[in-house]
């Protein structure tokens, strides 16, 4: 696989690349975090995963659990594009358990790259030497969560000299998975509040968004807080639409989540 033009121009550009899919020639966005990510965090990569992909930027990140596999499960269902970097070889996904979200990721559009040969086992070391080629195809790192050590912290140390703009998701000062964003914050990294302040300030960095993100539309299983992080509108005309929506009969509100109900009149 041909480097791309992005990955020669950091300061050790690898020597050669295997995958498979295709690599956009376009600048993506770094959605990275830790393994062991609360719920709180892999909700938030799946927001900002499925926001960056709808405003057609790629979205790269290592596949490893938590914040990275949540963010391009959120692409793979959007059908945006999203680059796999791993720390093993290509045709050696770790964890094992990404292997299907690996292929999807390539059905999409996307692809899973590496600079070690096929069969190269995963081994600790690799992984930092391959989050430079994470911040290298990105203008942007966001990190989601991050403890005070671990990959996320080193991708966006390597995106600082590699000139790139590091954001993150601020936390709770006694989460010690929020501590690495909250000091990145601290240090001069934009915080981000939400998808629709991480696009603006993309459009800002990036330029104009190359696809319009589509409206979220009110579906069956969303829940209140999806929806009203989801939209652009004040939550004041979200929760009216809801109840618009209750009235009509076609979606109610039942544990939390919106359900399918009959219309009104129906006989089902």
């Amino acid at each position: 696989m041909e480097v791309p033009s992005l990955l020669r121009l950091i300061p050790d550009p690898p020597e050669t690349l295997w995958g498979v899919g295709q690599v956009p020639d376009r600048p993506g966005v770094a959605i990275v975090g830790t393994r062991r990510c609360t719920s709180y965090g892999r909700r938030v990569a799946r927001w900002l995963g499925e926001a960056v992909a709808r405003a057609g930027w790629p979205v790269i990140s290592g596949l490893a659990r938590g914040v990275d596999a949540a963010a391009h499960q959120a692409v793979v269902q959007t059908s945006g594009v999203g680059v796999a970097v791993l720390g093993s070889g290509a045709d050696t996904v770790y964890p094992p358990e990404n292997g299907q979200l690996a292929s999807d990721l390539v059905a999409t559009g996307g692809a899973v790259i590496s600079e070690y040969q096929p069969g190269t086992p995963p081994a600790p070391f690799r992984f930092p030497a391959r989050n430079r080629l994470i911040s290298g195809l990105s203008s942007a790192v966001v990190v989601v969560e991050a403890g005070l050590t671990g990959g996320a912290l080193i991708t966006a140390r390597l995106a600082l000299e590699q000139g790139k703009e590091v954001l993150a998701v601020p936390g709770d000062i006694d989460r010690p998975t929020s501590a690495g964003c909250n000091l990145l914050i601290r240090d001069g990294a934009h915080p981000v509040l939400g998808a629709e302040d991480l696009i603006n300030c993309l459009e800002f960095i990036l330029g104009p968004a190359p696809a319009a993100p589509a409206p979220r539309t009110i579906a069956s299983g969303d829940t209140v807080d999806e929806l009203v992080a989801a939209s652009d509108r004040p939550v004041s005309e979200v929760l009216a639409e809801l109840a618009r929506r209750e009235l009509e009969g076609g979606l109610r509100l039942e544990s939390g989540r919106m359900v399918t109900a009959p219309k009104k009149g129906s006989l089902d």
